[in-house]
């Protein structure tokens, strides 16, 4: 191999992005796992809450004419697109001494790096959860005690709390969410079906969620759980003993990821240094409209 080209980069490029792509698939994407993806064409997407309607009333309650009702405006969710970026340099050396695999192996560090900045920033939310910086458009954390049902509204709900995961506390948890009322005070009808938890927690979650018998209790009872109850084990959540019970349904409406710009190896020539550079950028926006679709627990 000689002296690196405009010519050369383009018959390498092709091979290196097959192998910038291959690895990236390699990888579990939770991204697309937890989150609701789409792809944004704009500076930022901005999404409008609203809250609920009522109940269908009666034809003659009505004056034997359709219902209509008001709608209430709810929080205004905005997604800015941030940008990241990160680069490699390919030395001359590299190619005349034919050191094809420490270039395959630069790239391959490289797609890694994306995978992990994306898999961080997922799970930002989570780690940040109980407080830390990150809020919805609520002002508040994913979980809190005192999120506010509606803009100025002085009613709340909680979806934070302290418990251990066990079978009880997920029952209980469950049973707390069911309870969730929307801004016209008619039941959300809130679905928890899905345990996220850290490594740490995998064994006692797979307990509760498929073991035969009823876990933490000498009674022969059936358990309830298994069966219903999913298990995603999030090796980017950083604290061990946290978890979180959610509602998938309403987490892929609610949860939103926006891809603006998405990570591709791109490369330039540089004649007086004699390298190649080769670099990844990409844009994309997190955070959730509202958090009706979690519950989590910190125990202390």
């Amino acid at each position: 191999m000689g002296f690196i080209t405009p010519e050369w980069i383009e018959l390498l490029e092709p091979n290196l992005r097959v192998i910038f792509d291959k690895n990236m698939k390699k990888h579990k994407d939770y991204v697309g796992t937890i989150y609701n993806v789409e792809t944004s064409k704009k500076a930022q997407e901005t999404n409008l809450g609203v809250g609920n309607i009522g109940l269908m009333e009666e034809w003659e309650q009505s004056g034997n004419q359709v219902a209509y009702e008001e709608v209430n405006k709810g929080f205004m969710a905005t997604y800015r697109h941030r940008k990241y970026s990160k680069g490699l340099k390919v030395e001359r050396e590299l190619v005349e001494d034919d050191q094809y695999g420490e270039i395959k192996k630069r790239v391959r560090l490289l797609t890694n790096s994306v995978y992990r900045t994306r898999q961080v920033h997922a799970a930002s939310p989570f780690n940040f959860a109980f407080g830390g910086g990150i809020v919805g458009p609520d002002g508040k954390p994913l979980c809190a005690t005192d999120h506010p049902i509606a803009p100025g509204s002085t009613d709340t709900f909680k979806n934070a709390g302290n418990k251990e995961l066990n079978a009880t506390s997920v029952e209980e948890t469950r049973a707390e969410m069911r309870r969730w009322t929307d801004d016209k005070g008619n039941l959300l009808v809130v679905e928890p079906d899905t345990l996220i938890v850290p490594g740490e927690l995998r064994k006692a979650a797979l307990v509760i969620a498929d073991t035969e018998k009823e876990p933490d209790t000498n009674e022969n009872n059936i358990n309830i759980w298994k069966g219903s109850l999913n298990v995603i084990e999030w090796p980017f959540l950083t604290d061990p003993k946290a978890w979180f019970l959610v509602d998938m349904e309403r987490m892929k409406a609610f949860l939103n990821w926006y891809d603006r710009r998405k990570a591709k190896l791109e490369s330039e020539n540089v004649f007086d240094s004699e390298v190649a550079k080769y670099k990844t950028v990409t844009r994309f926006s997190y955070g959730w409209d509202e958090p009706s679709f979690i519950y989590g627990h910190k125990p202390s």
